[in-house]
């Protein structure tokens, strides 16, 4: 075909084939019923191991369910052992240390000689009276909150005294008479200081005084902590103190 500029052009009837061209295929029912088959497999093992996170989630509930619910029923009960007075080696008896025990005003007067004597007791160690008196010492552990604070109030401004005279002193108990009525103790005890002082040759002075404490104990029992209840298995707690010098 020639056009009016000259131009020959061949035209072409037929397409030519096109490279790398598609070819649908087929799906039979072979491939279906394999394909639907896979489905269903990972659908039910996805199924199952949902069902088994639910199951481990379920028993790890209910295992921290009931160690919280019999945690409080762990109790340690402390013994005391009771020795014949002749004969150390043979046993009397045993009590289980409670407020119902039959030595229970026995222990109570242990524990009170032992509260005057830590309350009392001096040592020319700042470490050591830091232990004994500060926040979460012995005073303070056997103490209520008022009694803890009246304390502190009236020895904050002469520790620091102490340790400069290089003061000591030690308790000695006299007696302790518990009344019945108001089940408070009266405690006689001697308390022997030593310290510098001011005398003018910087010698230590060894002076006696005598002293008499109202104790009133309660107990409070602690069982929920192991360690506590070791230690003061009672729970006693001085609830008022009041101590004053005895003059003759």
């Amino acid at each position: 075909m020639q056009l009016e500029d000259g131009t020959k052009k061949i035209l072409l009837t037929g397409k030519s084939p096109q490279k790398n061209a598609y070819q649908p295929h087929f799906i039979d029912e072979m491939d279906e019923d394999e394909t639907r088959g896979k489905k269903r497999y990972f659908l039910w093992l996805s199924r199952l191991v949902m069902l088994c996170a639910v199951i481990a989630l379920g028993f790890f509930l209910c295992s921290t369910l009931v160690i919280f619910r019999l945690a409080p029923e762990i109790i340690v009960e402390p013994l005391m052992l009771v020795a014949n007075q002749k004969d150390s080696a043979s046993m009397v008896r045993y009590e289980p240390i409670n407020t119902q025990m039959p030595s229970l005003k026995q222990m109570t007067e242990m524990f009170v000689k032992q509260y005057v004597i830590m309350r009392n007791t001096v040592i020319n160690d700042e470490q050591e009276m830091t232990t004994r008196w500060g926040y979460g010492g012995i005073v303070h552990y056997l103490s209520s909150e008022e009694v803890y604070k009246e304390f502190v109030g009236k020895n904050a401004q002469r520790v620091t005294a102490m340790f400069d005279n290089e003061y000591s002193s030690e308790v000695y108990i006299e007696r302790a008479v518990k009344d019945e009525i108001t089940s408070a103790w009266t405690v006689d005890f001697a308390v022997h200081n030593l310290s510098r002082g001011r005398n003018s040759s910087g010698a230590l002075t060894l002076k006696t005084l005598r002293y008499r404490a109202s104790v009133t104990p309660k107990y409070y029992p602690e069982r929920h902590f192991v360690a506590r209840r070791l230690i003061n298995p009672l729970g006693f707690t001085v609830v008022k103190y009041n101590q004053s010098e005895i003059r003759e």
